[in-house]
């Protein structure tokens, strides 16, 4: 299952840059408030970015805003190198332009660059993350020059992907009774439209969504100790019209019935909403290098 997360990235320090390589790089839809950079070392990658796809090839590179909602799907042995990077450092660059595409369309010393940026961190010398700023900033100038830009409009607060990350907190507030037309018309959409959006932007349909933000409310009634509240009591509650429903839908996701739930089980896909928490999207089969 995949859902549209926001993940917090932790550093060690102060610095404002952070850079991995992946082997076989697969991750779930989530945003961040940083920017980032991917380059696909070797092989082949997708990158789905606030509703679009991108295919990418050896030596090609992908630039990801701030906020922007994306996953990436691997090809076997794939192997990419990415930066994420505080957008502050180039924000008079973000506030008014944007690239008119998010795959970069020229080559540019992108491998050398995060080659540098990676010594500092090891070697964290003093100044190291002046440094580091100073080079992701140098290199994104050089992307900003060389590839074609559109103006950046002031962001609208009905834009589609706003209205969506508005939806996912309006589906975490009321998931026990809101329904497929009234997310649609939360959204302004008609409800073909809607599903064909939602689906292509979250990775899966609206309905597993939101059967899985209800689970995971139920799974949170079912460990409370205080709480004598049966099984039917509890699917009723979070919004299941049938507790055979219920059940089946339990053990779709968790592999087992909602009375054989350990006390200390996890659902590892939940929904987070605020910045506070911390998300890892990555998949377990992706190997940092």
């Amino acid at each position: 299952m995949m859902l549209a997360n926001f993940e917090k990235r932790n550093y060690k320090g102060k610095e404002r840059v952070w850079t991995g390589r992946y082997r076989n790089l697969h991750n779930l839809p989530h945003w961040h408030m940083e920017s980032e950079l991917i380059y696909v070392e070797k092989g082949a990658i997708t990158v789905s970015n606030n509703n679009q796809k991108y295919s990418l090839d050896s030596g090609d590179a992908i630039f990801l805003g701030s906020q922007e909602i994306h996953y990436i799907k691997s090809e076997e042995d794939s192997i990419l190198k990415m930066t994420l990077f505080d957008s502050a450092i180039i924000q008079d660059l973000l506030s008014r332009y944007r690239l008119r595409q998010a795959k970069l369309q020229h080559p540019y010393p992108i491998p050398e660059c995060f080659a540098q940026i990676q010594r500092e961190l090891t070697e964290r010398k003093p100044f190291f993350e002046l440094q580091c700023c100073e080079s992701i900033a140098s290199l994104m100038i050089r992307i900003f020059r060389g590839e074609e830009l559109t103006e950046r409009k002031e962001a609208e607060e009905g834009s589609s992907i706003s209205r969506y990350k508005n939806l996912l907190d309006e589906l975490e507030n009321k998931y026990s009774y809101i329904t497929f037309s009234d997310a649609a018309a939360f959204m302004g959409l008609s409800e073909p439209y809607f599903s064909k959006f939602f689906r292509k932007i979250s990775g899966m349909t609206f309905s597993q969504y939101l059967n899985s933000v209800k689970l995971r409310h139920a799974i949170a009634m079912l460990q409370d100790r205080k709480s004598d509240l049966s099984v039917t009591e509890i699917s009723t509650l979070c919004g299941f019209d049938t507790i055979r429903h219920f059940n089946r839908v339990f053990k779709d996701i968790t592999g087992m019935p909602p009375r054989d739930l350990p006390a200390d089980y996890v659902l590892e896909d939940r929904p987070i909403r605020t910045i506070r928490d911390a998300f890892n999207p990555t998949l377990q089969n992706s190997e940092l290098l």
